[in-house]
């Protein structure tokens, strides 16, 4: 068994591997030596000198550790889960941007051709069939209202307007109000958090909305956002009939966003209902 590998052990000294290992190896020499004098004489203490030496490498070797940054573990720890969460929130970009692309070129990109085709097929019959131009220039219009429709569900998908003109309450009304579900909201978040906590809050208010609509068959979801202190909580909680998947692909992607700022969400949806996620952000 090596001492630096036992957590239990490696605890007792502060929590540095290499002080357990010094302070083994110490002990070690340390009898070797009073086995020799023991057998060789019992005259002169001669093992006080290397014992002595130990003793103050040891003693350096502690005064680095409990001089060093405290909690070095737990920092370590964090750096380690901070990296993990930032590398997720660059593929959950990328995944973000390849669907951008996907819906540009097979939404808005492919009506603004049939618009270009039909414009250009009225300007062609425009002198000897007005009628026919005339079908095709209303053709033309309802593509592009349809066309200017998916553009505006795709930039707020990105980033609603309203939340950047007006903030979180203004932008999560807007939201509540195209959904069928009674939605109760709540939102107290003065004075205003930075834009990426306020986009990340939104997008989990958002996301939960969409879920309990489709998949939990809820009627009724409560929305809680509150500042307390250096801190932005947020609740979502619907009558649905629970069982979501903490692990799949849209409540992952939350949790990515989240945790990116440093934040925590957890989601409890028991079957039968109800299901309440939970996020804080911090904000300062």
């Amino acid at each position: 068994m090596l001492i630096g590998e036992e957590p239990a052990i490696v605890r007792r000294f502060r929590g540095s591997r290499t002080l357990a290992v010094s302070t083994g190896v110490a002990a070690i020499f340390a009898a070797y030596f009073i086995v020799i004098w023991a057998i060789t004489s019992h005259g002169y203490f001669w093992p006080v000198w290397p014992i002595l030496a130990f003793a103050i490498v040891l003693t350096a070797e502690l005064a680095g550790v409990l001089l060093g940054s405290p909690g070095r573990a737990e920092m370590a720890e964090r750096i380690e889960t901070l990296e993990t969460t930032r590398a997720g929130a660059v593929v959950e970009q990328d995944t973000e941007l390849r669907r951008i692309e996907r819906d540009l070129h097979d939404g808005a990109q492919a009506r603004l051709v049939a618009l270009g085709m039909s414009l250009g097929m009225a300007e062609q019959k425009l002198a000897d069939d007005p009628e026919r131009a005339g079908e095709l220039l209303a053709e033309a219009r309802r593509g592009a209202e349809h066309a200017l429709r998916e553009l505006r569900d795709l930039a707020r998908g990105i980033h609603p307007p309203v939340l950047a003109d007006r903030g979180l309450e203004a932008a999560l009304a807007s939201l509540a109000s195209t959904t069928p579900l009674r939605v109760e909201l709540s939102v107290d978040v003065s004075p205003r958090p930075q834009p990426a906590v306020e986009s990340a809050a939104y997008f989990v208010a958002a996301e939960s909305l969409a879920n309990a609509a489709k998949h939990a068959r809820a009627k009724r979801v409560e929305i809680k956002i509150a500042r307390h202190g250096d801190m932005i909580e947020l609740h979502v909680r619907d009558d649905g009939q629970g069982g979501a998947n903490p692990e799949g692909s849209g409540l992952r992607g939350l949790r990515r966003r989240v945790e990116a700022l440093d934040g925590t969400l957890s989601v409890i949806s028991p079957r039968g209902g109800p299901t309440t996620i939970r996020a804080q952000l911090p904000c300062e």
